[in-house]
């Protein structure tokens, strides 16, 4: 489907990002916070603003200082919207690789630490530990 650039979509236009842009700062709070249990239902309406953008805004009509002056504050408006959708991603990409190097942490190898700490019958191995002093207590922090 082709986008005019019809000036009768720029309120609209101009309306979407807005309801965008308070959307995805929502969102970065979400995640943020980690009440992650709201996050599908941001992003169903993320995307139905999106679908919606899609077909009032210019997009890809329209390419760097071939902006129509009229379409200029709504420009600004799309140019927000990715700023504040790549921070998002950044959060989102941060908490992930936490996740990962947790799971990287629990996993261990048959070679790994569990033959250091325990013995076979699941015991804990004193032997291959030193004993916690207050001298000693942070020499491996």
């Amino acid at each position: 489907m082709t986008t005019t650039l019809s000036p009768s979509n720029i309120a609209l236009a101009e309306t979407l990002a807005s309801q965008l842009q308070a959307l995805l700062e929502s969102e970065f709070e979400t995640l943020r916070a980690g009440t992650l249990d709201s996050l599908d239902e941001l992003q169903s309406r993320k995307l139905l603003l999106l679908e919606q953008l899609a077909q009032v805004a210019p997009g890809q009509a329209l390419q760097g200082d071939a902006v129509p002056e009229e379409w200029r504050p709504f420009a600004e408006a799309a140019r927000a919207c990715r700023n504040l959708h790549q921070r998002n991603e950044t959060l989102v990409m941060r908490k992930l690789e936490a996740v990962r190097g947790a799971l990287s942490a629990l996993q261990i190898s048959s070679e790994g630490l569990i033959e250091e700490t325990y013995d076979r019958k699941g015991r804990l191995s004193w032997g291959s530990m030193r004993r916690r002093t207050p001298q000693n207590a942070y020499q491996d922090v």
